[in-house]
């Protein structure tokens, strides 16, 4: 039975960000370049293998603006900055699959089939954690239902969102919100390697936070060239 947008689903963290696997999601469209392009409202996903590579991943989105996410997957979807945090050792480490979502108005199919489904495949892997993204102000109320179901699992989740209304009004578990970014940008601009890495370990800060569910963190960063 779906959980009422007012009942926040919430998995308080068992173990430190250091000791703990994370897994990437992504309603941004993120998928490979040799798997099937998303069709809008079909409510598939794509699974995204761990040792995946940057060059190997491509969008398909028409509903916002990802022309420097192409020039830098890692504006909306992380994978090198989280690489990075690993083999520093501020994470425990890399989940061996993610995954990617399109653009979708077929609502009740993915409340009652696909999120359910996609949280599925999360519980099944490796991970501790997950870190969510997303595109359009439609799409973040997406991820925000695939958010919830995968907190239901048992898996503590996090969001950066550059649309805190609709994160909200969705009722995300936990959520960081970098001020003034758009879509497109969740973590900044392409190749801004410094500040994507800032509001990663915000995002894992805001993941390790004991904090009341729905708390969405308003975070100010300068965006500056590198």
């Amino acid at each position: 039975m779906a959980m009422s947008k007012r009942c926040i689903p919430y998995t308080p963290r068992n173990r430190e960000a250091k000791e703990s696997i994370f897994a990437l999601v992504t309603t941004t469209g993120v998928h490979l370049r040799n798997q099937e392009p998303y069709i809008e409202d079909d409510n598939s996903w794509r699974l995204l293998p761990g040792d995946m590579q940057t060059d190997q991943l491509m969008i398909t989105h028409d509903h916002y603006d990802h022309n420097d996410a192409d020039q830098d997957i890692n504006c909306v979807f992380p994978i090198d900055r989280l690489r990075e945090l690993a083999a520093e050792g501020l994470i425990g480490g890399i989940n061996n699959k993610h995954l990617g979502f399109g653009f979708t108005q077929n609502l009740r199919d993915l409340y009652e089939r696909a999120a359910p489904a996609m949280a599925k495949e999360i519980m099944r892997s490796q991970a501790d954690g997950v870190i969510v993204t997303a595109g359009c102000p439609l799409c973040h109320r997406v991820a925000t239902a695939i958010q919830r179901e995968i907190e239901m699992t048992g898996i503590p989740t996090v969001q950066i969102t550059v649309i805190p209304e609709s994160t909200g009004q969705a009722g995300a578990p936990r959520a960081i919100h970098p001020q003034d970014f758009q879509p497109g940008h969740n973590l900044g601009g392409p190749h801004q390697k410094s500040l994507q890495r800032q509001i990663l370990l915000d995002a894992i800060r805001r993941w390790e936070a004991r904090e009341e569910p729905g708390t969405i963190w308003e975070l100010t960063y300068k965006q500056s060239a590198e």
